[in-house]
C-alpha cells in the first residue's frame, strides 16, 4: 500500500523529471535557428520499485535530420555585402518546432498531473494532521 509521504515523493520526484525535460525541449526552440544544432531528447525511467520518475539523461535525437530546403542551393550563392565574397553556407539546424511544441505540451500535462498529486497528497496529510489534532 502506497502512504502520502510516498505520493509527495513520486510526485515531487515526477515534477523534478519534467522540469528537466522542459529545460530540453526549451534549448531546442532556442537553437531553432542554430546552423547544425542536433536537437535533443529527455529520457526518463522509473525509480527503483517504481516509486517515482527519474530524468537520466540527454540524448540527440537519432529521429531528426536536417531538412533540405529545396531553395538552399540558392542560400549557398549569398555573397557577404562589406567583402563582395560569397559566404559559405552551413546545414540548418534539424529542430522541428511542431515536434518540439507537442513535446512541450505533453510535457506540461504530465507535469500538471504531478503537481495535483502533490496538492492531493499535502490535503490528505493535512486532513490526517487535523483529524489527530
Amino acid at each position: 500500500m502506497m502512504s502520502s509521504s510516498n505520493s509527495l515523493q513520486i510526485g515531487a520526484s515526477a515534477l523534478n523529471a519534467f522540469s528537466w525535460g522542459t529545460a530540453v525541449t526549451a534549448h531546442n526552440v532556442a537553437n531553432v535557428s542554430t546552423a547544425g544544432f542536433e536537437p535533443r531528447r529527455a529520457v526518463y525511467s522509473n525509480n527503483s520499485n517504481n516509486q517515482g520518475v527519474s530524468f537520466d539523461a540527454v540524448l540527440k535525437d537519432a529521429g531528426s535530420a536536417a531538412v533540405q530546403n529545396p531553395d538552399w542551393a540558392a542560400a549557398k550563392a549569398v555573397y557577404d555585402v562589406t567583402s563582395g565574397l560569397p559566404l559559405e553556407a552551413s546545414a540548418p539546424s534539424g529542430t522541428d518546432l511542431s515536434r518540439e511544441f507537442t513535446t512541450m505540451i505533453s510535457t506540461q500535462h504530465a507535469y500538471e498531473a504531478n503537481a495535483q498529486v502533490v496538492r492531493t497528497s499535502d490535503s490528505m496529510l493535512g486532513t490526517i494532521l487535523d483529524i489527530k489534532a
